[in-house]
């Protein structure tokens, strides 16, 4: 696998990832930021943890992590015209306490990741630190990410990945062309919101397999984009997260698009969400990692220690509107020893719809629009 075929897994397990997510509001997550402390839980881990991970993740060696989340972190690093930030750090208990060797080497070479060495038993100084480096990672739009009640002196080392995107659209909407309209939450309920609107080429594409419209919404620089999934029925979305999450190829939609006239009509729209992952991931087949005996974190830290994952968490946000979007995301776990040509076609949405923010094939955030937003 290389950095060619890995964003289908990553599209893979962000439909997974997103069908699990509450679908009684507008969310937003990352998968992705996920995915990273996952790969770096893979390199440290013996079965039952390491098949599990594997499996989950879509990949099948540890050689294949390292070759393509390097190529990943690089390319990431290297889109143009928009402002992305992908950060990871490890956060390891004070005293004689690091990383495993081997480990070390690649989460610096692999995932580029800064080392801190932390006092947790001093809970809220340490958390304190932990959220301030999110926070400037973000632009200030993620904080709070770790609670001081969730590390103690038990605590080995905090895992932490942050994902920051800001972005001007290629073609930008007026403002003066914003006005609000109904937006449906079901078929029966409306709710105003501000609705964008803008006539222009964009890609475009049907979806006979999901009912769903397509479109694609580019940024400054061409190689990140929006893509919205608008299903074709009001009460359609949970149908669409279904087929993704089932293995439908949403890569292979992108390839079918084409650049046609399109009216345009999409919401202003702001969503924060938290998710608990250590609920989530356990849906996903990841679950040997909060185990507390035998899980099989046997090589992560250079002390021959049990661990298991206290605490998983994510908030994620974003904001869409006339110029841009800007989202961030930021995912941490905890480890804790165990104790003990035709006529423009009409792209109105004003009904639930699925959003993808992307580079130029990987997803970076995944969520839905179902209501009105903050």
């Amino acid at each position: 696998m290389d950095v060619k075929t890995l964003p289908s897994s990553i599209f893979n397990f962000s439909a997974k990832f997103c069908n699990e997510l509450d679908k009684s509001k507008s969310v937003v997550s990352s998968p992705l930021s996920a995915e990273f402390l996952l790969a770096i839980l893979t390199l440290g881990s013996e079965d039952p943890a390491h098949s599990e991970l594997l499996t989950s993740l879509g990949i099948s060696a540890d050689d294949q992590i390292r070759s393509s989340f390097k190529s990943l972190s690089q390319n990431l690093l290297s889109i143009k015209g928009v402002t992305l930030k992908v950060a990871n750090k490890v956060y390891i208990k004070d005293g004689d306490y690091d990383l495993n060797e081997d480990l070390k080497k690649d989460a610096v070479s692999v995932f580029n990741a800064a080392f801190e060495k932390v006092n947790f038993s001093q809970s809220k100084a340490a958390a304190d630190l932990i959220n301030k480096w999110v926070e400037n990672q973000t632009n200030s739009k993620i904080k709070d990410l770790i609670s001081a009640d969730s590390l103690n002196d038990d605590t080995r080392l905090v895992l932490v990945n942050a994902i920051y995107f800001k972005g001007t659209w290629k073609k930008q909407f007026d403002p003066a062309n914003t006005m609000d309209q109904p937006f449906f939450i079901t078929s029966s309920e409306t709710v105003d919101v501000p609705m964008m609107y803008k006539e222009d080429n964009y890609y475009y594409g049907e979806s006979r397999a999901l009912n769903a419209q397509l479109l694609r919404l580019g940024y400054v620089g061409k190689e990140a984009s929006m893509l919205i999934v608008l299903p074709n029925e009001v009460e359609g979305l949970n149908g669409v997260l279904s087929k993704l999450a089932e293995g439908h190829d949403l890569l292979k939609e992108l390839d079918d698009m084409h650049n046609i006239k399109v009216q345009v009509t999409i919401p202003k729209f702001k969503i924060e969400t938290e998710i608990d992952l250590a609920e989530l991931l356990p849906k996903l087949g990841i679950k040997s990692i909060f185990n507390q005996s035998d899980n099989g974190l046997t090589k992560i830290l250079n002390k021959p220690e049990g661990l298991f994952v206290s605490k998983a968490v994510q908030k994620a946000f974003i904001e869409v509107n006339e110029e841009g979007a800007e989202a961030a995301a930021a995912s941490g776990m905890v480890m804790m020893m165990r104790c003990a040509p035709m006529p423009p076609v009409r792209f109105d949405a004003n009904k639930p719809f699925l959003f993808v923010l992307m580079d130029s094939g990987t997803p970076i955030f995944y969520g839905t629009h179902r209501k009105r937003s903050l």
